[in-house]
Parts: C-alpha cells; sequence; structure tokens
C-alpha cells in the first residue's frame, strides 16, 4: 500500500520537473547553453500529463515574447509540436508571424512535415477565430504548405472571410492545390468538389473492393499546380484587372475630403488584396506632388507581406494639397513603359484614378500623348476612374484610345 503514495509523489515531481525544466532553459545567456537545456527538457515530454504540458506551453509562450535568438524560438516552436496540446500546437502556428523569416518558414516546414489532425485543426482555429487578418491570411497560407486533402474544405469556407486579402489567399490556395480556377467564387468551388465526390463515389461503386476514405486519407499529399494563376481576377470600380503588371494613379489632393479619400482608398486597397500573388504592382499617388508605394519605376509582387505594407502606407500619407493631374499621368505611364520593357511575356494595365480638373496650366496633355505614343499599345491599356467628376474628355479619350474602360463614380 505504501507503493501508492510513494509512486503518486514521483509522478508529481516529474510533472512539476517539466515546467521548472522549460523555464530554466530560457535562463542562461547564451544561446547554445538554452538550446542544450531545451533539447534535455523533452526528454520529460513523454511522462507528462495534459495539464504539466500546457503549463510548459504557457512557459514557453511567455518566454518566446523576449527570446531575441532564432534558433532557440525555432527550437521552442519544436517543443511545442512534441507537447501536443491544444494550447501548445495553437502557438506553435502563431508562430508563423515571427519578424524572423527563418522561423516563420520553419512553421511551415512543420506543417508540411507532420500530417498531424490536431495541427490541422489548430490552423482551421486560427483561420475561422483571430481577429487579425494578417494571421489569417497566413494561417491560408499554412494549409497550402501542408498540401493535403484535409485543407480544401477550410479553404472553401474561408472564401466568406470579410477580408478580401483572406479570401484572395484562400482562391489562390485552392487554385494551386487543384489545378482549377474559381476564384473567389465559392458556389462555383463547391460544384467542383461535389462533382470530383460523385466520381469517387461512381469509381468506388465499380470497384467493390475499394476501401471508403479515412482519416488518413484525409492528410495524403495533393499535387501542387505550379503554373500562372488564373482564377483571380479583381475589379476596380466595376473594371477587371486581368494582366499580371498593373499600376495605379490615384489622386489623393484636397478636393478629396477625408471621407472620400477613404471610401476610394478602401476600393482601391479591396482590389490591390484580391490580386494574384504573381502579380507584379505599384501605386503612384499624387496632389501637386508624387508619393510611390515603391521605387518610381519598379513593381512588386503582390504578396501577402506587400498588401500588408501597401495598406499601411495608404493609411500613413499626408494631408492632400492642389491637383496636378497630368504630370502624374505622364509619370504613370512612362511607368508602364517600362514595366512592359521589363515583362515582355506580359501585358500591362494602368489605372488612372482621380476628381481633379485636367491641368494644361502645369502639364501640357501633349506630354501625356507622347509619352503614350511610345508605348506598345497592343501590350497595354489604360483605364480612367473619374471620381464624382463628368467633364474629364481628355482622359476618357486617352482610355478609349488604348481600348481602356472610362468609368465615372460618384464621390
Amino acid at each position: 500500500m505504501r507503493a501508492l503514495p510513494l509512486l503518486f509523489l514521483l509522478t508529481a515531481a516529474a510533472q512539476a520537473d517539466l515546467g521548472s525544466d522549460v523555464k530554466r532553459s530560457f535562463l542562461p545567456k547564451e544561446p547554445a547553453e538554452r538550446l542544450v537545456r531545451l533539447r534535455e527538457a523533452r526528454k520529460e515530454v513523454p511522462g507528462a500529463d495534459p495539464k504539466a504540458r500546457n503549463r510548459a506551453a504557457a512557459t514557453i509562450e511567455k518566454a518566446l515574447k523576449k527570446e531575441p535568438h532564432p534558433e532557440v524560438r525555432r527550437a521552442a516552436l519544436d517543443f511545442l509540436l512534441l507537447l501536443r496540446t491544444e494550447r501548445a500546437l495553437d502557438r506553435l502556428v502563431a508562430g508563423v508571424l515571427d519578424q524572423d523569416a527563418t522561423v516563420a518558414r520553419h512553421v511551415h516546414e512543420i506543417v508540411r512535415d507532420h500530417a498531424d489532425p490536431m495541427l490541422h485543426q489548430a490552423i482551421v482555429r486560427a483561420l475561422k477565430e483571430d481577429a487579425s487578418w494578417r494571421f489569417r491570411a497566413r494561417a491560408v497560407d499554412l494549409l497550402l504548405s501542408g498540401g493535403r486533402e484535409a485543407a480544401k474544405a477550410p479553404l472553401v469556407e474561408a472564401l466568406a472571410d470579410e477580408h478580401p486579402g483572406v479570401r484572395g489567399r484562400a482562391a489562390e490556395a485552392l487554385e494551386r492545390l487543384t489545378g482549377e480556377a474559381h476564384g473567389v467564387d465559392a458556389e462555383r468551388w463547391k460544384l467542383y468538389f461535389e462533382a470530383e465526390a460523385r466520381k469517387k463515389a461512381a469509381a468506388a461503386r465499380r470497384d467493390p473492393d475499394q476501401e471508403t476514405r479515412t482519416v488518413a486519407d484525409q492528410f495524403r499529399k495533393v499535387e501542387i499546380y505550379e503554373g500562372p494563376l488564373r482564377g483571380l481576377i479583381p475589379t476596380l470600380y466595376t473594371i477587371p484587372i486581368d494582366t499580371k503588371r498593373v499600376i495605379f494613379v490615384v489622386d489623393m489632393s484636397s478636393s478629396m475630403r477625408s471621407g472620400v479619400r477613404s471610401t476610394h482608398f478602401e476600393e482601391l486597397k479591396q482590389a490591390i488584396f484580391g490580386l494574384a500573388s504573381d502579380v507584379r504592382f505599384n501605386v503612384l499617388c499624387f496632389d501637386q506632388r508624387m508619393f510611390f508605394f515603391a521605387k518610381a519605376k519598379s513593381l512588386v509582387p503582390a504578396t501577402l507581406d506587400e498588401k500588408v505594407r501597401v495598406e499601411r502606407w495608404l493609411n500613413e500619407l499626408p494631408a492632400g494639397e492642389r491637383t496636378d493631374v497630368y504630370r502624374s499621368v505622364t509619370t504613370g505611364l512612362a511607368m508602364l513603359r517600362e514595366a512592359l520593357d521589363n515583362s515582355p511575356d506580359h501585358n500591362a494595365e494602368l489605372f488612372v484614378l482621380t476628381d481633379g480638373r485636367e491641368t494644361e496650366s502645369t502639364t501640357s496633355m501633349n506630354a501625356v500623348w507622347n509619352q503614350y505614343n511610345r508605348l506598345p499599345r497592343q501590350r497595354c491599356q489604360v483605364h480612367m476612374v473619374a471620381l464624382g467628376r463628368k467633364s474629364t474628355p481628355a482622359l476618357r479619350s486617352l482610355a478609349q484610345q488604348s481600348g481602356g474602360q472610362f468609368v465615372e463614380a460618384p464621390k
């Protein structure tokens, strides 16, 4: 009978040792020593109960907020995977937001290499529940990194996300996982997967010995489509953006009162968030000055990082001054020409959004036409969005000459 109390005490001591040893692992000044201690503490995990594992996960979560060394942070993420509780895996998934690219990439490697249903559920929880659209979009990327059958259903659900950046990422991930191009149209994706399910059911009927799908089958690897993305075609004021090289020239002058400017900037953000990651873009905002999102004549890929950055950049632009439309349009056309020269296999589009009067007194329309006439016009279009004005004949003519669209948007 005395053996039972002794066994209980030994077990309790072992549980306490896991949390204490994990805490002590982060105390040494040298990163190499912290790594050694973490490796030693891992040996205690197999005998620890869920409560002890959660305490260890909480300790790691707290330590990661101050841990400066990327290699130690990566080792801590591996420790969380070994703990394998809900709390531990949720914190592991959050590592995808780490400032250090190698740490964030390590999370992708873990997801790629482990067909773990509990880890999958942690990613799905982040996708459904987290308040940050950026984190939800990163969760989409993790599902794609896993490249497994189980990712498809939550990605279809993500097409209903409130943020266009998440919806666009989910549509892109589905296209990569299936090779199909249905964009953000959830109904078309559902019909596609229903048709696929019917094909599999018919195949099973033809082969009575075929086993039904198991949980393991859900986590089988699927082939990733590597070609150009075709399904993501966002719109800007009803105008489709269907090329892989895009430049936006956007009025931010004082006539765009704060509320008006905010509304039109939101339209621009929605369009940019919907761009596929193989699109390259730049934004030029203007009043009598010019502000470039990227270096003046360069285009950047429409990755999640760049979309987050352009959102912040637009929000931090200064108050507008007087308008100088033609000079900015001329500059936009020069950027368009540069983009076409640098990408001979792609077409390009220029979008001009302005509510300002055409300012021939500061820049002649001749300069605009001279720049336009230097373009390979069979490979580009200029689209004009008149924000609250109906009197923009010269820019309307530019859009029509290029085969682009002219849209009047209410202010």
